[in-house]
Order: C-alpha cells, then sequence, then structure tokens
C-alpha cells in the first residue's frame, strides 16, 4: 500500500472521531491493520508512529477533555439571541476551548482539540456579517 493511501485513511479516521462520526478504536484497529502493507520501511515507522499518537489521545484525561471541549462548542453554538449575543457565546466557546488545549503538553491532543474552534470561528464570522462587526 502506497503511504499516502495510509495517509488519506488516517486523515479521513481522525475528521470523522474529531467530529465524532468514527469510533477511535476501531479505525486505529484498521489502521494497524493496513500498515504491515505500507512498502517503504521509513514510512510504516511514521504511520506506526501517528497510530500511537492518536492511541494516547484515548487516555482517560484526553477523552475526559474532549468531551469537555465538545460540550463548549455545542453550547456555543446553542441557536438562541440576537446575532450579537451568538457571537459573543461563540468567542466564549472559542476562548473556552482554547482554555482546555492547554491543559495538556501533547501538541497532537492540543490540535485535536483546537480544531473544534474552526466552526465556531466560522459562524462568528457569519454572524459578525449580519451585526457590521
Amino acid at each position: 500500500m502506497p503511504y499516502d493511501e495510509f495517509l488519506e485513511r488516517y486523515k479521513a479516521a481522525q475528521r470523522g472521531w474529531r467530529l465524532g462520526a468514527v469510533d477511535a478504536a476501531e479505525a486505529l484497529t484498521a489502521l494497524r491493520g493496513v500498515v504491515p502493507e505500507i512498502e517503504d520501511a521509513r514510512l510504516r515507522q511514521t504511520a506506526e508512529f501517528l497510530i500511537e499518537r492518536w492511541a494516547a489521545q484515548l487516555s482517560p484525561d484526553a477523552r475526559e477533555r474532549m468531551e469537555r471541549a465538545q460540550r463548549i462548542a455545542a453550547e456555543a453554538e446553542l441557536d438562541a439571541g440576537d446575532a450579537r449575543e451568538r457571537v459573543a457565546r461563540l468567542e466564549q466557546g472559542i476562548r473556552g476551548i482554547t482554555a482546555v488545549s492547554r491543559e495538556t503538553a501533547d501538541e497532537f491532543e492540543q490540535h485535536a482539540l483546537l480544531a473544534l474552534n474552526e466552526p465556531l470561528a466560522q459562524l462568528a464570522n457569519s454572524w459578525r456579517a449580519d451585526v457590521g462587526d
């Protein structure tokens, strides 16, 4: 298997997991199953490293941080209030998720948590356009 194909599968599984649509344990098992098929030994090691970094995020502490960040994101996206109130709530959610991401020294986990801010920022920008901010 070409490494690029593995990487595409890995990225798709990661995206799905961040969105809550993919079970990480199942995805990791599937990815581990294809690592031996990667032709280049160095790239096999890289794939194993990526898998183990993701697996480390599944610790109880990491799971708790992700669940907390997901709750913050859900609260920030509530469909209530006028445009200014929504922008304020979205900005508060972004700050909350950023604070959660600072609770870990693992850069990979930080990036996974901070990825939850992107849709909030997009929504905030959309609402700002409505109020002229």
